[in-house]
């Protein structure tokens, strides 16, 4: 299973909105998707601050930020099966 991070923060417009756009692939594409709330987390909210929602692999590569870039994550889900 292909293990991707999203970090968000609550009441943002935009990470409802790609984490809409990425739980299709939940199932069609067998990854599973770590959610991390910046606002928990006094690190995560310095590191990533105004760039959220922000997609990244497990090892923390950055896939996108804003907004969902499909072929960056279906190319990350490539990358992954490949590794396999």
């Amino acid at each position: 299973m292909k293990q991707f991070k999203f970090f968000y923060r609550n009441g943002c417009h935009l990470c409802e909105d790609m984490l809409l756009l990425v739980h299709p692939y939940k199932n069609s594409h067998n990854i599973s998707i770590e959610m991390f709330n910046i606002d928990q987390d006094d690190d995560l909210q310095h590191k990533y601050g105004l760039l959220i929602p922000v997609l990244t692999d497990q090892n923390n590569n950055e896939i996108c930020h804003y907004f969902f870039d499909k072929v960056s994550f279906e190319q990350a889900i490539i990358a992954k099966n490949k590794e396999s």
